[in-house]
């Protein structure tokens, strides 16, 4: 059974910044040779085609307008819904003498058709079958608040649905923040480009279901205009056959690499067998296993594949260290001193390797000590596998400074240390110190359970053995982890999704 194509998977592949996708619409509008109002018409058009589509039998529509483009959208929507002979109920907020000449445009074909506008006051005398979204747009940068604020909130108590343009309102568009509040919407559709704020952080969860109007966008405007960055899934690397030769027949063991899970401090050892677990099923030709020697007879009655080594020391390390093609450090290897002593002599080994957990734990608090490991990794294949938090440790901010703007968290954090570094969460990112960005659009709530970065962990640690460089582990297992997680909860359920329950599925996805 091959992963079915996920509902995000029909969406581009080019993510673009705010300021990228506001230059491609003065391209397309220079190119027009108006005000706007014929790209405004487009959009809306795109949007109610979409309306009659997913809600063919609306009969009355309630259309919320803000004053500046976004709203313009709604004002054409609106028309257009009128002419088709369905209701529409208009709310406006914000000052609309500060139209600019598009919106202003739309507004006036509007009130031409029949389009009562009134000002939103606090009520919504609304009984129809579908609200449309066209309060704030992209240019949001700031906390929704007042009147903003009670119609998010009067529409979200609606039981109507609710159709966004471009972007649900109170939501940020590059870094998926919700503004104070935010509409949540039962669809979306947003115009010319994917921007990130919808497929990471807050945005999958008031974004509903997401599609995108490219609208009259031409390819000599997408090569004019750089996305900030792509957006990945296991289906799409697939298709371009970006993922692990197929193996041949004149080959063994060794020709699959040797891989070397480290970790496992005292009560902590299934974080590392469930690590040496994943990277079996990755491929690896050979797993090695350095651990506490009390996890040893476990991991082994577990997983007799695994070379399982008792280590309590840097020395006994090293050796191990000279065996193997790739490392995968952290995984339940606590912050005491055994921890210090491992570590010391993998930061210092020349092999590819993944850093996660407390290994970036332990990273963090030498980083900035006087006698901290200054080093950055410029010269290795590495991959660092924080969550938001360990980010935070790392870049010496706090955890909601992270999640505040998380592509910005990514992609510093990637510069400072000269590594790939994948920023776990929804939407999880994956940035290279060289600029490039990946951003997941697998994966699901339930894997917000314990041991899944451990799984992770085990999985790149792989596909680094089996010769990919950082960026292509990164990727690749980012994805084949996420999606493994979609098909086990397709298969039973979120609640309740374990992390040994990815196993099987990663197998099926490598092959």
């Amino acid at each position: 059974m091959k992963r079915p194509f996920s509902p995000r998977d029909h969406l581009p592949s080019a993510i673009y910044s705010v300021a990228g996708v506001r230059e491609l619409d003065r391209r397309i509008i220079e190119r027009m040779g108006d005000n706007g109002f014929e790209l405004m018409s487009h959009a809306a058009e795109a949007a109610f085609a979409l309306l009659l589509s997913r809600w063919p039998d609306a009969e009355h529509i309630c259309v919320f307008a803000g004053p500046g483009n976004n709203g313009g959208d709604a004002w054409v929507l609106a028309s257009l819904a009128a002419l088709h002979k369905i209701r529409v109920s208009f709310y406006t907020l914000g000052d609309m003498s500060r139209q600019s000449g598009s919106a202003a445009e739309a507004r006036s074909a509007a009130l031409q058709v029949g389009i009562k506008p009134q000002p939103f006051t606090g009520e919504l005398a609304f009984d129809g079958d579908l609200i449309v979204d066209g309060l704030l747009g992209t240019g949001l940068n700031a906390p929704v608040r007042d009147d903003y604020a009670r119609a998010i909130a009067a529409i979200n108590q609606h039981p109507a649905d609710v159709l966004s343009l471009d972007i649900p309102s109170g939501l940020h568009a590059d870094t998926g923040v919700i503004m104070g509040s935010a509409v949540q919407a039962t669809q979306t559709v947003t115009f010319i480009a994917m921007k990130a704020g919808l497929l990471t952080a807050d945005g999958p969860d008031v974004s509903g279901d997401l599609s995108c109007a490219a609208l009259d966008l031409i390819k000599d405007d997408k090569n004019a205009v750089a996305p900030v960055m792509e957006r990945i899934s296991w289906y799409r690397l697939e298709q371009q056959k970006r993922r692990l030769p197929a193996r041949r027949g004149n080959s063994h063991k060794g020709s699959y690499g040797h891989a070397l899970l480290i970790g496992g401090e005292h009560g902590a050892g299934g974080a590392i067998a469930m690590a040496a677990e994943a990277c079996a099923r990755t491929g690896a030709g050979k797993i090695s296993c350095a651990t506490r020697a009390m996890h040893v007879p476990v991991i082994l009655n577990r997983r007799p594949e695994v070379m399982v080594h008792a280590v309590e020391s840097g020395l006994q390390l090293t050796p191990l260290l000279d065996q193997v093609t790739a490392i995968g450090c952290g995984p339940g290897l606590g912050q005491k001193s055994w921890a210090e002593l491992l570590l010391q002599p993998v930061l210092s080994a020349c092999l590819p390797m993944v850093l996660d957990a407390d290994a970036l734990n332990n990273y963090a608090l030498n980083l900035y000590s006087s006698a901290g490991w200054h080093d950055d990794f410029s010269q290795r294949e590495v991959v660092l596998t924080p969550h938001p938090g360990e980010a935070a440790r790392l870049l010496r901010i706090s955890t909601d400074e992270v999640q505040s703007d998380r592509p910005a968290a990514a992609r510093k954090l990637a510069e400072q240390c000269r590594a790939v570094v994948v920023l776990k969460g929804q939407g999880s990112l994956i940035a290279s110190p060289d600029g490039r960005m990946a951003l997941c659009t697998d994966g699901n709530p339930g894997m917000a359970s314990g041991g899944m970065g451990d799984i992770l962990t085990g999985v790149i640690t792989a596909l680094l053995a089996q010769g990919l460089d950082a960026w292509q582990a990164a990727c690749l297992g980012v994805c084949v982890h996420s999606a493994a997680a979609d098909m086990a909860a397709a298969e039973h359920g979120q609640h309740g999704l374990l992390a040994t329950d990815l196993l099987p599925w990663i197998r099926e996805l490598m092959n």
